[in-house]
């Protein structure tokens, strides 16, 4: 991937990432060519046995092969090289909603873009967890997030077995950013702490407006962070496990997209986690939207003009891992 931010800790003398602004896109960039069925809803196991049927879930979207038309005769009528293939094994990208690890956010508010992604020809994980205010907050809504992306060997076996599972990207919005790219660090967690030793560990992670330096966050008065980790000073231990900036795999590349006009999550957390990122080896983006707020990346927006980039950055992930079959 072609890396657009400098190498190195930024420092208040060196220049900030280019903001980005892109054009308004046609539904017609967005939608793919294969067809979308209804999602399975499958719950999924979490540690010590006793899950919330209502939150630990997913919802599985696979595509489906276009359906060839017959003419009168019986013959094809239409038929045409162009018309798409599934391949053997198709990629996942499992999605994790934000809203500030609390309620009443869900899953369903990523349903348009699961659809959108599918209709590209990848998997769909879209997945629920516990949260503040319904049994979750640290550490459950992390152990919930890490038990849903192992599941999907349980979804492979049981449901679909042309998943690929060496080709698995995680996207998340805010919060579930944070949640996307601390489960792509999972095996540098100490061997017996909570979500270590990772059964499916991503290829790739991007990230939309997510928070990826959680002691900056609580800085620049983030409430949520800190409803979700307290205070750095009094819970190190929670921001030490929790915090993608405090933990991360260079093996896992990156791509975290941030609005310059956001003030829920301010971009110099996504270009300070990048930083590190690189200082470690790694390979990563901070993308910068010109004029973004916090909330704009749902295909529905009326002037959708980042989710198509985003999009195209998650399936680019796929589409590379795809010919040797991930990590």
């Amino acid at each position: 991937m072609t890396d657009q931010v400098g190498s190195g800790i930024p420092s208040s003398s060196a220049p900030a990432t280019a903001p980005v602004s892109y054009p308004p896109m046609s539904t017609s960039t967005i939608v793919g060519r294969f067809p979308v069925v209804q999602p399975q809803r499958i719950p999924y196991a979490v540690p010590g046995g006793i899950a919330d049927p209502a939150q630990n879930y997913g919802d599985l979207y696979l595509p489906v092969a276009p359906v060839i038309q017959q003419n009168p005769s019986g013959g094809p009528l239409g038929a045409h090289p162009t018309i798409p293939t599934l391949p053997a094994q198709v990629p996942v990208v499992v999605l994790l909603h934000g809203g500030g690890w609390r309620t009443p956010s869900a899953a369903a508010s990523m349903s348009e873009m699961a659809r959108s992604l599918v209709s590209h020809g990848v998997a769909v994980w879209n997945v629920e967890y516990r949260r503040i205010g319904a049994g979750g907050g640290y550490p459950i809504t992390l152990t919930d997030t890490a038990a849903a992306i192992d599941f999907l060997q349980t979804v492979k076996a049981q449901h679909a077995p042309n998943l690929d599972l060496d080709n698995v990207v995680v996207a998340g919005h805010s919060a579930g950013g944070q949640l996307a790219v601390w489960a792509s660090a999972r095996s540098m967690l100490t061997p017996g702490a909570m979500g270590s030793v990772p059964a499916v560990t991503p290829a790739a992670v991007v990230s939309m407006g997510g928070v990826l330096d959680m002691r900056r966050a609580v800085a620049d008065g983030n409430v949520n962070t800190r409803l979700f980790l307290g205070l750095p000073d009094e819970f190190p231990q929670q921001f030490a496990v929790a915090d993608p900036i405090q933990n991360i795999n260079p093996k896992v590349p990156v791509t975290c997209f941030n609005g310059t006009s956001d003030r829920i999550v301010r971009p110099e957390g996504c270009e300070s986690f990048t930083a590190a990122l690189k200082a470690k080896g790694g390979h990563g983006q901070a993308l910068l939207l010109q004029g973004a707020g916090h909330n704009v990346y749902l295909p529905s927006q009326a002037q959708n003009r980042y989710w198509p980039v985003v999009q195209k950055s998650i399936l680019g992930y796929t589409d590379e891992f795809r010919p040797r079959g991930g990590r």
